[in-house]
């Protein structure tokens, strides 16, 4: 996938995020690395990820997520991919999905929807985390993360390092 910009404070680029549709929150050892502009949304099928929740973790403590803003579909992000190394532990994770919430709040978004295909995501995980279940009589497990009422409160300082 082509990664085209980089940025490593969102709240010293609104101007960026707002301009791109599709993204990358590289977290790593719980901090944010960088968010990369990316080209298209990858594509991922139900047996890559079988696969590599399986066989294909890779040893590291990286973890990163890939958005994408759907065409004709401005006020909502979709959470298309979760990657998480071997090491990366819930403070990634979690650190993760603040900035995700964080470009959403960015981007004026609705909303975020996932279809969350990996059964070591658990429900509980996702409720603490603020989402709810959605399309439930559609196969699979698809959740929201709606925004209609306002965004919580930013806590995106803990993920940023800061040079001294």
């Amino acid at each position: 996938m082509l990664r085209l910009d980089s940025i490593t404070d969102p709240v010293e680029n609104v101007a960026k995020i707002q301009k791109w549709r599709y993204g990358r929150i590289v977290m790593r050892a719980g901090k944010l690395v960088e968010i990369q502009r990316r080209l298209t949304c990858g594509s991922v099928s139900m047996a890559q990820v079988w696969w590599q929740a399986k066989y294909g973790r890779s040893d590291d403590e990286i973890c990163w997520i890939d958005y994408h803003t759907p065409f004709g579909m401005p006020s909502f992000l979709t959470l298309d991919y979760i990657r998480a190394g071997t090491y990366a532990g819930y403070c990634s994770f979690s650190g993760a999905c603040h900035v995700l919430d964080e470009v959403a709040r960015i981007r004026g978004a609705s909303a975020i929807v996932a279809h969350v295909s990996n059964g070591n995501i658990s429900d509980r995980l996702l409720t603490r985390l603020g989402w709810e279940r959605h399309l439930e009589s559609w196969n699979g497990r698809h959740w929201i993360r709606r925004f209609y009422d306002g965004y919580p409160p930013s806590c995106l300082g803990r993920y940023i390092s800061k040079a001294a």
